[in-house]
């Protein structure tokens, strides 16, 4: 059996006299932990900053006279008892109005069932019915929820009840994967028709250094995925 030679690898300098020999295969060991070194360097931190003044911003919890207040492309359902052509179930427009029969468009944005029941009631009392029973049936269910994102086993949708904290609906997702960062998630939230992005340091509450905090209805908590 004839044995090859070992490949040696020449390096030249840059006046062109050649340089010590190295194997090819110890060159580009030494190339590669180079090359690990500078992109070491060159990768930004993962972790994401957290917000200042988060624990403030955060804070409140949402109460039942704020849970159920319509916004656009919500539907809602009326019920007028014995009067079937007052009833039925209306989408709210862009504009947060609904057009009801007799009333035409009614500002429904940011009003719970039971004050619709008084608006519509009220309506149908000046000129129409003397004493109408109206009830209002909440038919959103998409703002109901807390969606969880990201790097947990089980992604999707928690129901929304009262009380439901941050670390309800990420142990109820299975518990954040072995890739995912736990220092510091997001929580996305829309305020008066806005959403904003809010960085806060989940490890430290899940140790209890940190305060816990109350979802709100159609938050979305994204925990990120660790480069290494």
């Amino acid at each position: 059996m004839r044995i090859l030679p070992k490949k040696v690898f020449t390096l030249r300098s840059s006046n062109g006299h050649q340089a010590h020999p190295m194997s090819l295969c110890r060159y580009l060991n030494r190339f590669f932990r180079l090359s690990c070194i500078l992109m070491a360097f060159s990768i930004p931190a993962c972790a994401s900053t957290v917000t200042q003044n988060w624990e403030s911003l955060l804070s409140t919890c949402p109460t039942s006279a704020e849970l159920g207040k319509f916004s656009p492309w919500d539907r809602l359902e009326i019920r007028v008892y014995g009067q079937p052509e007052l009833s039925g179930e209306f989408e709210v427009s862009p504009r947060g109005t609904i057009s009801f029969p007799r009333l035409g468009e009614i500002d429904v944005a940011d009003k719970r069932c039971d004050e619709i029941e008084i608006i519509i009631r009220e309506g149908l009392m000046k000129d129409y019915l003397r004493d109408p029973s109206v009830v209002c049936i909440n038919r959103e269910v998409s703002r109901t929820a807390v969606t969880v994102d990201g790097q947990v086993h089980k992604p999707g949708i928690i129901e929304f009840r009262p009380g439901l904290m941050l670390t309800d609906v990420i142990a109820q997702s299975g518990g954040p994967t072995n890739r995912a960062i736990t220092e510091s998630i997001t929580i996305v939230r829309k305020t008066h028709n806005q959403s904003e992005s809010f960085v806060v340091p989940y490890q430290a509450i899940l140790e209890g250094r940190a305060p816990n905090i109350c979802m709100h209805p159609a938050d979305l908590v994204y925990l990120q995925q660790s480069a290494f």
